[in-house]
């Protein structure tokens, strides 16, 4: 069955009118009149109920299952284009946070590419819960998260850690070492990265007080920084992403160090080791590696 057929006929079903479907397929009326008799000649079947002097036409009991299976042929048609488009391209879908997206995977995705001429990124920016559903429903091939969690037929592997690095606004009137007693939980822009964060976290200040605001990704901090008393604990390639990008805040050295972020890739075990994953995987670790020997930064 030729597509463009049926391409005819839906548009008569979507306009009811063979003059509108000519218009908008840029086609003449005795165009669509003789595909519409086409198409009926092939199936040998009427589709549509044509009414002397009445412009509007209504859908025969064949036309209306016609309409479906017609939709679909399409759908199907293009699939198999699409297919023929992406000759031997390599499609990789990577779930990943926000911050991880933004200021690690941002850095190497676009030279990766570059190396790779046949390489395709889909990137899916999303929860740390949810990059381990996409991977469980087999629909990314890789994630990249700080939370590293325990299910069935899913593999995890460290690739990489995060220091985290106190933040306030440019004006703030903080020394340059801080303790955590001097730290209220009052002005704190609290992102809860993951739960060994958060059992530290609950060591130095008293959960039950309310935070000045909590977020899900380090992203929007430097907006939350409204006074000089406004802080937040950001990981150190987020801190390196604002200074990059002119974002005004000061960098402080916090004396009660922070657990560092663990960066774990997630994956079904044959997928981590496919080539594409893993050369993604292990520039991602040497990116990390970079960040780690600059001691001069915190």
């Amino acid at each position: 069955m030729n597509s463009e057929l049926l391409q005819t006929f839906l548009k008569i079903v979507e306009y009811r009118q063979i003059s509108q479907a000519a218009d908008s397929l840029y086609i003449t009326q005795a165009a669509v009149s003789n595909r519409l008799h086409r198409i009926e000649s092939l199936l040998g079947v009427k589709l549509i109920n044509r009414v002397k002097g009445n412009n509007t036409i209504s859908l025969t009991r064949y036309g209306e299952r016609l309409v479906p299976i017609a939709r679909q042929w399409i759908q199907l048609n293009d699939q198999v284009d699409s297919l023929k488009e992406m000759g031997d391209y390599h499609v990789l879908s990577v779930a990943t946070s926000l911050d991880i997206n933004t200021a690690i995977l941002s850095e190497i995705a676009p030279t990766t590419l570059m190396d790779d001429s046949l390489l395709r990124f889909n990137i899916h920016t999303t929860d740390d819960l949810n990059i381990y559903d996409l991977i469980d429903n087999d629909l990314v091939d890789i994630g990249f998260s700080f939370v590293e969690s325990t299910r069935h037929k899913i593999e995890t592997r460290k690739i990489g850690q995060e220091r985290l690095v106190l933040v306030t606004n440019p004006n703030s009137a903080y020394p340059d070492f801080v303790g955590t007693t001097m730290l209220s939980r009052y002005d704190e822009i609290m992102i809860p990265y993951n739960d060994s964060y958060r059992k530290w976290h609950m060591l130095c200040w008293e959960d039950k007080i309310p935070p000045f605001v909590r977020l899900d990704a380090s992203l929007p901090v430097p907006q939350y920084l409204v006074n000089d008393r406004n802080w937040a604990l950001i990981p150190e390639s987020m801190a390196r992403f604002f200074l990059k990008h002119g974002q005004p805040l000061r960098i402080l050295h916090l004396l009660e160090k922070p657990p560092v972020l663990p960066l774990i890739a997630v994956s079904r075990p044959q997928r981590l080791n496919a080539p594409e994953a893993k050369k993604l995987a292990v520039k991602l670790q040497s990116e990390l590696f970079k960040l780690q020997q600059d001691d001069d930064f915190i």
